[in-house]
């Protein structure tokens, strides 16, 4: 298994273990930066999960601009729908908390695909 592998791997449990931690203890309403510093590391972990699943030998896609960019948007547009349909989002800052959670996602994720493009590119 790769190191890109392994590394999303880690942050994708990193991830999961602070989500719930912060789900149980209510840290996404007493802290009002809990929600912004996930839904970044949401994009850093979308854009680094195309980076790794595209570097195995099995998956026949290159990580691209392209795939990064519908990677992200499916991933951020379900969320989004996912916390309309449970309730988890206050109706009077709804349009601006969304319009920010996507831009923060895509943020993330671009900026992973960008340094990595750029590692790659230069055969680090």
């Amino acid at each position: 298994m790769s190191r890109l592998v392994i590394l999303f791997l880690l942050s994708a449990l990193a991830f999961a273990a602070t989500h719930l931690v912060a789900t149980a203890g209510s840290l996404y309403w007493y802290y009002w930066w809990f929600d912004i510093v996930m839904h970044f590391w949401g994009g850093l972990l979308l854009g680094l999960g195309v980076h790794a699943l595209c570097r195995l030998k099995s998956v026949p896609l290159r990580p691209t601009l392209t795939v990064v960019l519908v990677t992200i948007t499916t991933a951020a547009v379900g969320w989004e729908l996912f916390e309309w349909f449970t309730g988890l989002y206050n109706p009077a800052s709804y349009a601006a908390d969304t319009f920010l959670d996507i831009i923060l996602g895509f943020s993330g994720g671009l900026l992973v695909h960008f340094i990595f493009s750029h590692l790659y590119n230069r055969k680090i």
